[in-house]
């Protein structure tokens, strides 16, 4: 473990724009022989198990099981799907064997050399302009096996063996947040307890997972302070839990945060990880007497007891890291931050998981830090044609994403603005821990290609994150760093290639003839990425204080269109929320509300909090509308430019009466 240390102004009747600077985190993906971002310089670390000299690929070599080193001959699959591998890369190991290069036969090998004085073997892989696959065998080994073996990336000596590529911390260096959902494989992550976890000198990673240690040895790296969000897996333990939160806080550079959040995407049942969690909820409640009030509104929803189990994990997460970390420094905007993370497309889920613990525990804006989705944008409609254009991708994506844009308001179409609404009735931030293009299917694969890597895709991709940023939201982490090929599965990475970066120059790193020299540089997607970064967005989102005559009718997840002019027929309990345009970090309001009908029992909220109850003036009939006393609000923002969610509450009985609009001013009595 050792050389993981080492290394607007309100006026009375107008308001200014209001611009925000911008922040913009990423995810870091997984470690495999197919991934092309090639974090590690030796490249052993990506490899597959080692497999059978005649066949790298088939996982059957033996190996110690304590020190996980070939103790026979075999065979390494290094590199799978690279755009060009031609170099030359350093081969080491203690022992001694025949090195080959397979199903390479434009390859070579030279300077092979083995002293036997100091049981060093090296040798030089000379491999071929745009090769895409690096596969070695190594046969007639000396007992008991080779040891300490290493692959080194071209330009590379054996002092940087144990790094991390400098074109990858370059390329990490731009974001304020990484996610390292997929560098620690969280999707099906079966380990419980802590000695599952991959030790630190264990020689390949890719097989099993980057040990947890990495993390901070990545982060501590770059040039300026950047947050980690890490994911706990699906079934770890209490220990387990708290053996994460102890490397971070001996290992992570002190004024970098940390975001926890429970596993990834425990409401997908794509994942195992759903299934998982929807049978523990059932046999806690069923079996174990539901100490976790699962069950507390007698629903009997086995679904909604999974949804609020997932809310309590990540509670119970926060206490542990408490434990480590201290309370002081556990919570909203405190060093380690909570967040539960929930279905972008149906706020319903986040509605769920945050009544549920307010209700049981107490107001979640104690003890957690935020909310998070995954907006992504995508082809909608479009998305099954097959004979699609560049140019109709293009299209679809600009569609996608102004659908999901603050112009479209809160109403039951704007799942990202009821998303902003109701996080912010609870006082939680809001992140996207994931989001970018979505272009999964094998249709039209040609068009998707064409245009991920078209010029329009830059000011696509910026007009998506300034809408994200124009709903006052908190970073997007996009999906993902780092290099990937298109194909079927998506076209998820910022680049192609880690030479398309642009931080450094990498055009000594290929010949004018390599495939790589083929390629936009800077991809579409990461030249947005960095425009965005020196930008500033306006906040755009929520009704500006003073408004008079806000139609009641517009409250969040309203019909679109809405079928009356007035709220009419409102059961008892029925509540309405409403976004107010917060520019200071602490305004006193007033608010009228002007309701027709019987007279009946109104509440108004803020923020969770500050409850005012009235009985409503009684007027001649419900298309009469008298105005309510004022209520006087004060409104304390963490952050702003922000939202605040105004709430009515129907607490009365009466059926007959309705709301039709209501004032927002600024209050006189400062």
């Amino acid at each position: 473990m050792l050389f993981f240390r080492l290394i607007t102004i309100l006026a009375l009747f107008s308001i200014r724009n209001v611009q925000t600077t911008v922040r913009l985190g990423a995810n870091l993906g997984g470690l495999a022989d197919y991934d092309r971002k090639m974090p590690y310089v030796n490249l052993i670390r990506q490899a597959r198990v080692w497999g059978s000299p005649n066949a790298p690929w088939d996982g059957n070599a033996t190996f110690d099981p304590i020190t996980g080193w070939p103790t026979s001959d075999f065979g390494m699959v290094l590199v799978a799907a690279a755009v060009d591998l031609g170099g030359q890369y350093l081969f080491y190991a203690k022992g001694n064997a025949h090195i080959s290069i397979d199903l390479d036969s434009q390859s070579y090998i030279t300077n092979q050399t083995y002293d036997a004085s100091t049981n060093i073997l090296t040798a030089v892989l000379n491999i071929a302009e745009g090769k895409d696959e690096l596969m070695i065998s190594c046969r007639n080994t000396t007992g008991p096996g080779l040891r300490d073996i290493a692959v080194l990336q071209p330009n590379y000596t054996l002092t940087s063996k144990t790094n991390i590529t400098n074109l990858l911390l370059t390329h990490l260096s731009r974001f304020s947040i990484i996610r390292f959902m997929d560098w620690t494989r969280t999707n099906g992550n079966p380990e419980v307890n802590w000695n599952d976890t991959t030790p630190v000198d264990w020689p390949q990673y890719a097989p099993r997972r980057n040990p947890w240690q990495t993390i901070p040895y990545i982060v501590n790296q770059l040039n300026k302070p950047t947050d980690i969000w890490i994911n706990i897996p699906i079934s770890a333990t209490d220990d387990y839990i708290v053996n994460v939160a102890r490397v971070m806080l001996s290992d992570l550079n002190p004024q970098n945060n940390i975001y926890v959040e429970y596993s990834n995407e425990v409401w997908n049942y794509g994942f195992p990880q759903a299934h998982t969690n929807v049978a523990a909820a059932n046999d806690s409640v069923l079996n174990h007497g539901d100490p976790y009030r699962l069950n507390y509104d007698n629903c009997s929803n086995v679904w909604y007891w999974a949804i609020r189990r997932t809310a309590y994990q990540i509670k119970h997460i926060a206490e542990l890291f408490k434990t480590v970390f201290g309370e002081e420094n556990v919570g909203p905007w405190k060093r380690v931050r909570p967040i539960l993370s929930e279905q972008a497309g149906w706020p319903f889920v986040m509605m769920l998981a945050v009544d549920y613990l307010n209700a049981v525990f107490g107001p979640p804006s104690t003890y957690l830090h935020g909310v998070a989705i995954a907006p992504y944008f995508n082809l909608g409609e479009v998305s099954k044609w097959t004979n699609l254009t560049t140019d109709q991708v293009l299209d679809a994506f600009n569609q996608s994403i102004y659908d999901m844009s603050p112009e479209r308001g809160w109403s039951e179409k704007s799942a990202n603005g009821i998303h902003a609404v109701y996080a912010a009735w609870y006082k939680l931030a809001v992140y996207g821990y994931e989001g970018g293009p979505d272009t999964a299917g094998g249709n039209s694969l040609e068009a998707k290609i064409n245009a991920t890597r078209h010029p329009r895709m830059t000011d696509i991709c910026l007009t998506y994150l300034n809408a994200w940023h124009r709903f006052g939201f908190q970073e997007l982490n996009w999906f993902t760093a780092g290099a990937g090929s298109i194909g079927q599965y998506g076209s998820w990475s910022l680049l192609e290639d880690m030479r398309q970066e642009t931080l450094i120059d990498t055009t000594t790193m290929f010949n004018v003839t390599s495939p790589v020299a083929q390629l936009p540089r800077p991809s579409p997607k990461l030249k947005a990425v960095d425009e965005f970064r020196q930008s500033s967005v306006e906040f755009n989102f929520g009704i500006p204080i003073p408004t008079l005559n806000i139609n009641a009718t517009n409250f969040m997840g309203h019909k679109d269109p809405y079928p009356y002019s007035d709220l009419k027929i409102i059961a008892a309990n029925d509540t309405f929320y409403y976004p107010l345009k917060i520019v200071e970090s602490c305004v006193q309001i007033n608010v009228t509300i002007y309701v027709g009908g019987q007279s009946n029992l109104l509440q108004v909220g803020i923020n969770n909090e500050q409850f005012i109850e009235i009985q409503t003036p009684q007027t001649a009939n419900m298309t009469t509308f008298e105005p309510t006393s004022v209520m006087q609000f004060t409104i304390n923002q963490t952050i702003v430019p922000s939202i605040a969610t105004l709430r009515l509450k129907n607490t009365g009985k009466s059926y007959v009466y309705a709301i039709r609009s209501f004032d927002v001013v600024l209050s006189t009595n400062k």
